[in-house]
């Protein structure tokens, strides 16, 4: 079985998005580069006109593969590049524009909205403004006489936050009084339903007798809503190296997706297992489009489909294939994701899981299967941290010393935690609060609060540094070469 049949494609459409974001290429370059790949597939099968000459050709499909879907991948950036208001209305910028509302956080200064903007090719303006009753889906009109390029913006938060606004699409900020935004409509769409779903669930959350600092880190792990996190609980958590559990992930799915199955079980007792798991993808893709499907989330959900579809069909497995798969539908549809912190941060620690976990284990599975489960949980834990620190470090200025035993206090809470907030906000749902559950909960999270803070004080536990982003790609290019080494008999078999 060929393990590698879709690294070339998956890394070059990443390089081709790359290339044509930073030198802001035409669309003609990738249309070029296309037509160049397809001629090349024609000579060589022109050339292949017999068993010899096939084989010695073969190397010659990796070139016309990379070259297609390096092409792929600035046309499809080029073609999903959001449009400046300068690039469409020059110096004419209209007094007033039209935009739909993605997200709204809501602050103590009020709330901030996510607009999306009205003939633009999804280019987003982030509005600070004062208290509203507005809702994602409502379509308003707002001034452009504050807004600001989000490149040009001199604020010290939006300064660092700025190429994590814009590998979302948020290209513009502003500050605009409550008085001057105007709403004529609301849009009807899927999203937006799901919108309306999720805040429904999280107002149960909210309405029960949870204490206020559980229920807002449960909004956050289980709906993907980090907004009622204070910045004292999101610094206790950065520090200790544990922030990723506050986002949705693969960690989070992989949970979610093994209580779904064990559900699934009178499918399975019944004979009728296939049904089980297409059954329990249904309800993983709800979930995802009710939280919002944030990259890491919908990543994660492409890879479990892949793996139950294998099942399913009875067909062999590939997790490296499953991985690559998923991020070319991800970048295919939505080439701006591969600048998005989440994405880079999934993508790698996976790769890195599935590169070196299994190699460096020591001990035999067939001998001695749970104690090779726990030293499979503790080097999944180093290796992820350790594949996403250069990248936490370039993007948040941080290093956390304690990563480690923080990460590995959490390795058992996390899992129990996520299945007693499920049961509990299921059942919440149904209208009945499981009150003893919910005390178990509060405990829970304070003594992972506790825990973590105690693991994180002190300024020796963190190291401020941002490492420059030539020695993070050198970084990455050192990581898939090790990568290569260490699986080149798997690769080549």
């Amino acid at each position: 079985m060929n393990h590698t049949g879709s690294l070339i494609p998956a890394i070059t459409l990443a390089a081709g998005i790359a290339v044509s974001a930073v030198a802001e290429l035409s669309w003609w370059w990738g249309a070029t580069l296309i037509a160049t790949a397809l001629a090349g597939y024609l000579a060589i099968m022109r050339m292949s006109k017999d068993p010899i000459a096939t084989l010695r050709l073969a190397k010659w499909h990796t070139a016309w593969v990379a070259v297609l879907f390096t092409g792929i991948g600035m046309l499809d950036q080029n073609l999903n590049r959001p449009l400046t208001l300068t690039g469409i209305y020059g110096e004419a910028i209209p007094s007033r524009l039209t935009g739909e509302i993605t997200g709204i956080q809501t602050k103590s200064y009020g709330d901030r909205l996510e607009v999306r903007i009205a003939g633009t090719n999804g280019a987003k303006v982030q509005i600070r403004t004062g208290a509203t009753d507005l809702a994602t889906g409502d379509i308003i009109t707002f001034p452009t006489t504050r807004m600001r390029e989000v490149a040009n913006d001199t604020s010290a938060i939006v300064a660092h936050m700025a190429p994590m606004l814009e590998a979302r699409g948020i290209l513009y900020t502003a500050f605009i009084p409550t008085k001057q935004i105007s709403s004529t409509g609301h849009a009807t769409s899927l999203q937006n339903y799901c919108g309306e779903i999720r805040d429904k669930i999280e107002i149960k959350i909210e309405k029960s007798h949870l204490q206020r600092p559980t229920a807002n880190f449960m909004k956050a792990i289980l709906m993907g809503d980090k907004t009622g996190l204070d910045e004292a609980t999101r610094l206790t958590f950065a520090q200790g190296g544990t922030a990723h559990i506050l986002a949705l992930s693969g960690l989070h799915m992989g949970i979610l997706a093994g209580m779904v199955l064990w559900l699934m079980w009178p499918a399975k007792a019944l004979g009728k297992y296939k049904w089980g798991y297409a059954l329990a993808l249904g309800i993983l893709w709800l979930y995802v489009a009710i939280t919002g499907m944030s990259n890491s989330s919908v990543r994660a959900c492409i890879m479990i489909t892949f793996a139950y579809m294998a099942i399913i069909t009875e067909r062999k497995k590939s997790i490296v294939h499953f991985l690559c798969c998923a991020c070319m539908l991800i970048l295919i549809f939505n080439p701006q994701a591969l600048f998005d912190i989440g994405f880079q941060l999934s993508v790698v620690c996976v790769a890195s899981l599935i590169a070196f976990a299994s190699q460096l284990n020591p001990i035999s599975h067939r001998n001695h299967p749970i104690l090779y489960r726990i030293c499979e949980a503790i080097l999944a834990t180093i290796v992820a941290s350790a594949a996403s620190m250069p990248f936490t470090s370039y993007y948040f200025s941080q290093i956390p010393l304690m990563f480690l035993p923080s990460n590995l206090l959490m390795l058992p809470v996390i899992p129990a935690f996520l299945c007693g907030g499920v049961i509990f906000t299921l059942l919440l749902c149904a209208g009945w609060e499981f009150r003893l559950l919910g005390h178990l909960l509060d405990a829970g999270y304070d003594l992972m609060l506790k825990a973590t803070d105690f693991l994180s004080s002190g300024a020796d536990y963190v190291v401020s540094y941002q490492i420059p982003f030539p020695a993070l790609a050198i970084y990455v290019c050192l990581l898939g070469a090790t990568a290569w080494i260490f699986n080149r008999n798997i690769i080549k078999s």
